[in-house]
């Protein structure tokens, strides 16, 4: 129960979600009140604020027209607000309807009456609404409440924010008070509220309706509302009136209450006087009496609309930069801020960040800023959408949050405590942080809100936020993000850091682009002058003058200067002519500064002193301020800190930036400051030459001493949990006055802080920042600081060495590891330094220096290595070790302790560091590296740099011991060891050397890929990069080896390259690229397929480069590339000379899978030559295999699944070559086998390939051709078309059954066999749906044949109904933007009539505008479960089963609706039904339109008709021009009828696609099947070896040995048949193939073959004659830039005449006359200078000259009627000529035959 001490409560008046309202009466007084309560028991901070700015506001104003609070008492942890009960209720309660113009008027005058109360007490409201405004029932008098939000400062400034936090009513707030407008916040704002609220009491509606904030937003700042005017209700005048207040500009408002007010009694007089308002000019007394200089830009546009074209390419997708210099005050800011407005329009967000003169040496300092302003606005959305973005934070974050939460510390508030990360040094640490940033920015830059950052101040930013700039432009992952940097280009020069990052961005093709900002010029600045003065442009024009002398035109100065002249009574309002007025002889008098700094210090001079010392003390902080800081350094308290300032906030000098401020309006000291909660009252000046001018005012002798003095109270008053928040705020004024003469601050705590604050600075990345401190660290500390302070000494000096590397300053380095190793007082001090060295040295290439480093630091360790280690010394080394493990599992390992001896900690550091020096420059001190750090594990326990050294412990033994099944143990016990110890420092290290060395020996390859696409996330999540990189070439090798799709491998490798590119890991660029091309070569998409010389790599200038950096690496894999490429592609000489070289660089790869690959394609090479040699040299090639084999032979016996095979294949070929048949067959089968079981795509088809020539060697050509066709379709699904086409060259005889099957007609009446429930339902399927689309071509040229629009419609809509399954059917149509009803068929009765859509009762409307608004079907099969339209009346009262709803598209275009329904029937519009009448509606949509081109000729063919029977004279020229009209419609119809074919053949591609999908699915089973069946025969009768007579009859009878044979051969011809069906559906693709609005790359070949499958029914031989002969001379042509489907059409006409000629040359021919002199079409294709030809010709009858003439003319043909409409070749020659810049010829000889030449442009 509510209780207010002093007051009894009543009744309740209102309850909200925030505040209850309670009727009352005052005990003492027995006065009637009303009570405001807050309803929450913990009020949020924003609702105390406002509620107490209700009472501070008000309880001065003596105003009749507000309602005055009576006491603000405190109530709980929050207030009560007693109002007097005076019988008021709000106007939205008191009148709902429309309100009478007399009585809008007189609340509209009290209004305006009651604003210019408000203006004369300088009180914005800001929340002007009906709700409230109260007025008296009786009285009708009015008056405003809820000042819950108001401002007593001549102007705000609104930061931008989440619409629902925006401070006002959404539905009626200003534009500017959107924060989006870049304008502040004066008077005029409540202007624009009081119009909508006038908008609503006039029209009972609201000017903007919308449920969403941001669409609202936009509505206030960019639309405009629907007019009053066609309202004929409202007055003219009234509605004007309005819209002048509603105005989106201030300036364009009424600009004083009084103005409003007198049109408002005008309107009222002559609506008193005759019922009516005349026109009359609105705001003739419209006159403001305080001087407001407008805040529009003057001379900006050119600008402006640069920055916007930038934001709309960006918000397009792009990535770029704009930048805007100019000079200090010129007005680089306001420019920016116009991107607002079309960010809203995306639903983008807008941050923005400055870096301050004055803290330069703070990292990240305007990106904190502005990702604080982002979390911010993050922060004020619904907690749906809060959830939203914290699981994109964190699943873009993963476990590194902290990484991020450590650089913008509110980014906690969104996603919780994060986990501590790992500490990472050198360029770990700043991969890690650069991938994650830009991971992090990369969730708010999106399609759906682009990002716009906008960094002021570039010219002092530091160079930690200058290299994040350089990433976020560089990044190629980054969409949707515009970087806008404002900087003072007189304060840069070309080396400036700024210049030298922006010269990086524009070198690594950054988008970036500059706006150069002048001073403005005198014609803008006399504008600006003349709108503040209110005068003309010659008035102002000496005063410009002046100005323009004074400032140089600069737009800050040039304000601030007319501001001076107006606070010094130099510029005053003269009411007589209704303008401001300067006294231009005074202002020459004055001695005035022409430099912007000393005229605003003496501005500031005008202040309080107190208000001035205060300001030096902000202007020491920074460009912005809290007031929490600025109390602590003045050391008064936050109230009188406040009011304070209050004057500089009122001129306009500093800026609140929240609405924290108006806690500190009022004077009283009521406040409850224990109810603060992290909302910080923040401060900003106004302008940089405000601060610069307050730090002025400091004396030069006392600057030192003030910052000292507020770092020291900073330091005070900042517990020591909250120092690293605050570090470096403190240091950096520590550091500035530390040099004063006060000598009472601890220099020791000094140093303390400047080494706290360096190493922050190096764990967020900011090195050259962390280097600064720790200098001015080091130069506090004595020189007895060594034994004086050493701990403190000793870490100072680390650091510093770390933050030189860090910094590439390598001599300073040394200068500070020197340092380190003579004090040291133990060498295990000195170890951080000297990995430091190590690092150092090999970031330098000094990989001599590192292990020199190593070795003497492991010396002083007690562990000594070779100077030049040897084989002998590694084989006793791992003699020793092996030793020490005595047999033991090397899994019991991970029962160890953990290592805890100091010194050997040292030592696995070390030897950590020296292992990547060693590998590198000193391979064999490598193995005795690794081997050094296991000895260590196991001796002193486990460290967590243990696992990675026994992973490449397992490395040694499984690619150079050989013992594989220890060294998998090894392997294993790494990764378990790894995830007991979490070591993420070595986890990708770790994961990645076992995967890619050890476990493709024991386990399948395939199962490595997951691993190693983690290795490359973790590398990237741990800065690691490069493991990262060296993953995803493991993985690119392990999967092509492996047999994954070559196309499908070759995108992945693309992504890859890509990033690896962006991180700069050249190195394993190099091998990717280098597999890339090879594979690239497979697929067919060189020309040079064995040689790796194409666009992605190029060995010619590649191994070069390589020798020369002694890269054995990447040497080994382009001879392995080119030696597998020379075998399967049949360069053996090739293969053999670089399986010679593979060979040399095996070192380069030790223990990668591709070692065991050199050796089994140097024995299949080996093999393949081994023919050609005799004597020794064939004895030594046989033995090479024996030897390769033996290895092979040990792999396999550990890892079957990847080498069994292999070894299979290779013994079958050594078979082979030494004559033992029945042993290769057994073992090419054996290896077939296994590669398929194990997956091995190209090696069961290279098995296939090999057991294919054995056996044609052999003589059996049958059984080669079913291998070989086994191999073909093997390397086919590989991806390797250059080896299918290799195959195909090489053996087609074997691939005849490919490539020479005749095609069997369709037959809808062919018997199917079903074998099983499976092939039952496919076949079904497949039948079902080839009667379909057997039905649909029928009824494709059915309707294609049909012109009439009336026939049409009624024969689409029967087609229709017969193949839908419906029983009633609707057309509705577009005609000219009216839906109508055409026709409606029911059962097998339909009706032509015209009805529109809105009064058609006989179909369900709501479903049919669904349609057509979204342009998809709508597919009901059960329509009584379907909720989406259940209360649509005609589905109520009809309640059809079925429904089913389309567009019809033409071109794009909406033309149509189709409707379908079945009333008794649920299910029946399935799938395949869908598809038919989708391709049905593609031929209507043409149809349709023919049919209303058709229907307009005609009518227009009537008109001209009629003409022509009216005017005799001039018949023959109409005559002509309707022939032209019907030769244009024909061409019309014709090009449509094409589009058609197109369509249709497309259409039927693709049915064809899915019963052929479904049939080749099921031959493998059935192939399994028949072998499991044989198989069990087989059993059969090895268990019954006498089977009983009846048995031996049956077998007798259906010949079982017959059937064994010939049942698997039937199998593979019904493959070959569903295969030859697939090439046939992609030459229809080809020929139906839609032309984009550009030419494209186009084999003409495949246009040619396309179109002669299309018309191979026309070639066939048939009973008059036999087949047409196709000769193809195909010339090697390149690809040509065309519109692939105008050409094959021209194929079509050439081919298809050519038929025709042929036919009638056969006329009075017999069948035999024909044979012996056969129809013959020769077709030759080359390529002439810079032209391609194409030559069709024929061998018919020709023609003569007098015909061949006129070939091309339109209208012209020699055909019968009806066969031909002679466009045919006049569009062909169009196509050639016009659209493709060619040309077409014709030669013709009768008797002979006719030819058509062709030639067209490549380019």
């Amino acid at each position: 129960m509510t209780t207010l001490s002093g007051y009894h409560l009543g009744e309740t008046l209102y309850q909200g979600t925030r505040t209850l309202v309670y009727r009352a009466t005052h005990t003492a007084q027995n006065k009637p009140v009303v009570i405001k309560f807050l309803r929450n028991e913990y009020p949020t901070f924003s609702e105390l604020v406002q509620f107490r700015n209700q009472y501070t506001v008000t309880k001065n104003l003596d105003e009749p027209g507000i309602v005055k609070p009576l006491a603000l008492e405190t109530y709980g942890n929050g207030y009560a607000l007693v109002m007097p009960d005076t019988g008021y209720i709000s106007l939205g309660e008191w009148k709902e309807e429309q309100l009478a113009i007399a009585d809008f008027l007189n609340i509209a005058i009290q209004l305006a009456e009651i604003l210019h109360g408000l203006y004369q007490n300088r009180v914005i409201h800001k929340d002007i609404k009906p709700a409230n405004v109260l007025i008296h029932p009786e009285t009708k008098q009015v008056k405003l409440i809820d000042f819950s939000i108001s401002s007593l400062l001549p102007k705000e400034t609104q930061e931008i924010s989440n619409p629902n936090v925006l401070e006002g009513t959404l539905a009626y707030i200003s534009p500017e008070q959107t924060g989006r407008m870049n304008r502040g916040i004066d008077y005029r704002t409540d202007f624009y509220s009081l119009g909508v609220t006038f908008y609503e009491l006039l029209t009972v509606e609201l000017p903007f309706q919308c449920d969403d904030p941001m669409e609202l937003v936009h509505c206030h700042i960019a639309k405009m509302p629907v007019g009053l005017e066609h309202r004929e209700e409202i007055p003219q005048v009234l509605a004007s009136i309005v819209m002048k207040l509603m105005a989106k500009n201030a300036e364009d408002r009424y600009q004083s209450a009084l103005g409003l007010k007198q049109d408002l009694e005008k309107c009222l007089f002559q609506w008193k006087e005759t019922g009516k308002i005349e026109p009359f000019k609105l705001g003739e007394r419209d006159i403001c009496d305080r001087f407001m200089i407008p805040e529009k830009l003057y001379g900006r546009e050119a600008e402006v609309e640069t920055l916007l074209s930038a934001f709309d390419r960006v918000a397009a997708g792009n990535t770029e930069m704009m930048l805007v210099t100019g000079l200090s005050g010129i007005g680089k800011t306001a420019v920016v801020n116009e991107v607002h407005k079309p960010i809203v329009r995306q639903r983008g967000y807008f941050i923005k960040g400055k870096f301050d003169q004055f803290n330069r040496n703070i990292p990240f300092s305007a990106f904190v800023q502005a990702f604080r302003d982002l979390m911010g606005q993050l922060l004020s959305e619904s907690e749906t959408q809060l959830q939203q973005w914290q699981a994109k934070i964190q699943a873009a974050l993963g476990e590194n949050g902290q990484v991020i939460v450590d650089v913008v510390p509110e980014l906690e508030r969104i996603i919780g405590k994060q986990p501590p990360v790992l500490e990472l040094s050198g360029s770990a640490a700043q991969n890690r942080f650069n991938l994650l940033f830009g991971k992090f920015v990369r969730v708010f830059a999106t399609k759906d809100h682009p990002l716009v950052i906008f960094l002021d101040d570039l010219q002092w930013a530091d160079s930690a936020s200058l290299n994040l700039m350089q990433l976020l432009m560089e990044a190629t992952d980054t969409s949707y993000l515009l970087s806008i940097g404002a900087y003072r280009d007189n304060e840069v020069f070309p080396a400036h850091p700024l210049m030298l990052t922006l010269d990086k961005i524009i070198k690594a093709g950054g988008l970036l682009d500059t706006i150069c900002l002048q001073p403005l010029s005198p014609k803008d600045l006399n504008r600006l002058v003349a709108d503040s003065l209110i005068c003309s442009e010659s008035l102002a024009l000496p005063l410009t003058e002046l100005i323009s002398q004074k400032t140089k035109g600069n737009p800050f100065f040039a304000v601030q200067f007319l501001k001076g002249l107006y606070e010094e009574q130099l510029i005053t309002f003269d009411w007589q002519v209704g303008s401001w007025q300067c006294d231009m002889s005074r202002v020459t008098q004055l001695s005035l500064t022409d430099d912007v700094v000393e005229f605003m210090m003496t501005q500031l001079q005008k202040l309080p002193v107190a208000t001035q010392e205060i300001l030096k003390l902000a202007a020491c902080i920074g460009n912005r301020f809290d007031l929490e800081t600025l109390a602590i350094v003045s050391d008064r308290s936050s109230e009188d800190v406040a009011t304070v300032l209050w004057q500089a906030l009122q001129e306009g000098l500093v800026l609140p930036k929240n609405e924290v401020y108006k806690f500190y309006q009022s004077q009283s000291n009521d406040r409850q400051s224990s109810i603060f909660d992290d909302r910080l009252l923040t401060y900003q000046f106004l302008h940089d030459r405000v601060q610069q001018a307050a730090y002025s005012l400091i004396q030069s002798d006392r600057k030192k001493s003030t910052h000292l003095k507020i770092g020291q109270r900073l330091l005070d008053n900042t517990p020591e949990e909250k120092l690293n928040e605050k570090i470096f705020e403190i240091v950096n004024q520590l550091n500035v006055g530390v040099e004063s003469n006060d000598r009472t601050f601890d220099r020791d705590r000094l140093v303390q802080l400047n080494l706290m604050a360096g190493r922050q600075a190096k764990e967020t990345t900011a090195y050259k920042a962390a280097a600064n401190y720790l200098a001015v660290a080091r130069s506090f500390i004595p020189a007895s600081s060594w034994d004086e302070r050493y701990s403190l000494t000793l870490s100072l000096y680390r650091e510093s060495a770390i933050s030189a590397y860090l910094c590439a300053d390598f001599e300073e380095m040394e200068k500070f590891i020197d340092i380190v190793e003579n004090y040291a007082r133990t060498l295990l001090d000195a170890i951080p330094v000297y990995e430091v060295r190590m690092q150092a040295g090999m970031a330098q290439n000094k990989l001599p220096e590192a292990i020199k480093t190593g070795r003497d630091v492991l010396s002083k360790l007690g562990i000594e290595f070779p100077e030049q280690p040897s084989p002998p010394d590694i084989e006793a080394t791992l003699s020793h070790l092996f030793s020490k493990l005595d047999r033991r599992n090397p899994l019991s390992f991970i029962e160890l302790p953990f290592m805890t001896d100091p010194a050997s900690l040292a030592s696995m550091r070390i030897l950590k560091s020296l292992a990547p020096c060693a590998y590198q420059a000193m391979p064999m001190l490598l193995p005795l590296v690794v081997m050094k750090q296991v000895e260590l594990s196991i001796d002193r326990g486990n460290s967590a740099l243990s696992p990675l050294g026994y992973a490449y412990f397992a490395l040694i033994l499984c690619g150079v011991v050989g013992d594989i099944e220890t060294g998998y143990k090894f392997g294993q016990l790494a990764l378990k060891l790894l995830d007991l110890l979490d070591a993420k420092e070595i986890k990708a290290g770790t994961i990645f050397v076992v995967n890619a060395d050890a476990k493709p020996y024991r386990e399948a390859v395939k199962d490595t890929l997951q691993p190693l696409q983690s290795v490359y996330t973790i590398g990237l999540e741990t800065g690691d990069f490069e493991f990262a990189a060296l993953a995803t070439y493991i993985y690119s090798y392990h999967a092509y080896l492996a047999g994954e799709s070559l196309p499908d491998l070759s995108r992945e490798i693309e992504n890859y390259n890509q990033n690896l590119s962006r991180l700069k890991q050249q190195t394993v660029l190099n091998f990717n690229q280098i597999l890339l091309q090879s594979i690239s070569n497979l697929m067919g998409l060189e020309s040079e397929s064995c040689q790796l010389r194409g666009a992605i790599y190029n060995d010619t200038e590649m191994l070069p480069v390589h020798r020369e950096a002694n890269d054995a690496t990447a040497i080994y894999y382009v001879y392995f590339n080119k030696m597998i490429l020379g075998y399967l592609l049949g360069e053996t000489q090739q293969a053999v000379e670089n399986a010679a070289e593979t060979e040399k660089y095996l070192h380069g790869v030790t223990a990668n899978l591709v070692v065991p690959l050199f050796y089994f394609y140097d024995s299949l090479i080996a093999l393949v030559n081994v023919k050609d040699l005799t004597g020794d040299r064939r004895e030594k090639a046989i033995d090479k295999v024996k030897s390769n084999q033996e290895k092979m032979q040990n792999w396999a016996n550990y890892a079957p699944m990847n080498f069994q095979h292999k070894y299979d294949l290779v013994e079958a070929e050594k078979s082979r070559v030494l004559g033992n048949k029945l042993e290769a067959i057994e073992l090419y089968d054996l290896a077939i086998v296994g590669a398929r079981i194990n997956e091995y795509l190209q090696e069961v088809a290279l098995a296939n390939e090999l057991a294919a020539k054995f056996y044609l060697d052999w003589g059996k050509e049958q059984i080669a051709q079913t291998y070989m066709v086994e191999a073909y379709y093997g390397y086919a699904r590989w991806g390797a078309k250059a080896k299918t086409d290799h195959l195909n060259a090489t053996y087609p005889q074997l691939l005849a059954p490919i490539f020479q099957q005749p095609t069997p007609p369709l037959s809808l009446n062919a018997k199917t066999t079903l074998t099983s429930h499976q092939t039952l339902r496919t076949s079904t399927s497949a039948n079902t749906s080839l009667l379909d689309i057997s039905a649909a071509i029928r009824a494709s040229q059915a309707l294609s044949g049909e012109i009439e629009l009336e026939a049409l419609l009624s024969k689409l809509m029967q087609i229709v109904l017969e193949n839908a399954g419906a029983d009633k059917g609707a057309l509705i149509l577009n005609n000219a933007g009216t839906w109508e009803v055409v026709t409606q068929c029911i059962g097998e009765t339909c009706e032509l009539f015209t009805t529109p859509l809105e009064v058609a009762e006989s179909l369900p409307a709501s479903i049919i505008r669904v349609v057509q608004r979204t342009r998809k079907s709508v597919i009901l099969n059960q329509v009584e479960k379907d909720i989406r339209f259940a209360s649509d009346t005609y589905l109520i009262r009809q309640q059809p089963k079925s429904l089913f709803c389309t567009p019809i598209l033409s071109q794009g275009q909406l033309i149509g609706i189709l409707y379908l329904e079945n009333n008794p029937t649920t299910g029946v519009f399935t799938t395949e039904r869908v598809e038919v009448l989708n391709l049905l509606c593609s031929q209507a949509a043409i149809s349709i339109e023919n049919a209303r081109l058709y229907e307009r000729s005609q009518n227009y063919a009537k008109t001209l008709e009629g003409t022509v029977q009216e005017l005799q004279q001039t018949q023959q020229q109409l005559q002509s021009s309707f022939e032209d009209l019907k030769q244009a419609q024909l061409q019309m119809v014709q090009s449509e009828k094409m589009s058609a074919l197109g369509n249709l053949v497309a259409g039927v591609a693709h049915e064809i696609n899915n019963p052929v999908g479904f049939i080749g699915g099921n031959l493998q089973p059935a192939r399994d099947y028949v072998q499991d069946l044989l198989g069990l025969i087989d059993l059969y009768q090895e268990k019954l070896p006498n089977p009983d007579e009846e048995l031996e009859e049956e077998i007798e009878a259906i010949d079982l040995d017959f059937l064994r044979e010939d049942l698997p051969k039937l199998i593979d011809s019904m493959k070959l048949g569903v295969d030859r069906i697939g090439h046939i559906s992609t030459s229809l693709r080809t020929f139906s193939r839609t032309d984009k609005e550009y030419q494209v790359p186009f084999n003409l070949h495949d246009g040619i073959d396309s179109t002669l499958l299309i018309l191979k029914h026309r070639l066939k031989v048939n009973e008059h004659r036999p087949a047409i002969e196709i000769v193809k001379e195909y010339g090697d042509i390149p690809e040509v830039q065309c519109f692939p489907g105008q050409l094959n059409q021209v194929f079509m006409n050439l081919i298809a005449n050519a038929i025709d000629a042929l036919d009638e040359g056969n006329r009075g021919r017999s069948f035999e006359e024909i044979a012996a002199n056969p129809n013959q079409i020769t077709i030759q294709t080359d390529i002439l200078e810079d032209r391609v030809t194409i030559r069709i010709s024929d061998n018919g009858v020709g023609m003569p000259e007098d015909i061949k003439q006129r070939i091309f003319e339109q209208g012209f043909t020699t055909k019968g009627v009806g066969k031909g409409t002679g466009l045919g070749m006049a569009i062909a020659r169009q196509i050639v000529e016009e659209k493709h810049g060619g040309t077409i010829s014709c030669t013709s000889e009768p008797g002979i035959g006719t030819e058509f030449s062709i030639a067209l442009p490549i380019g």
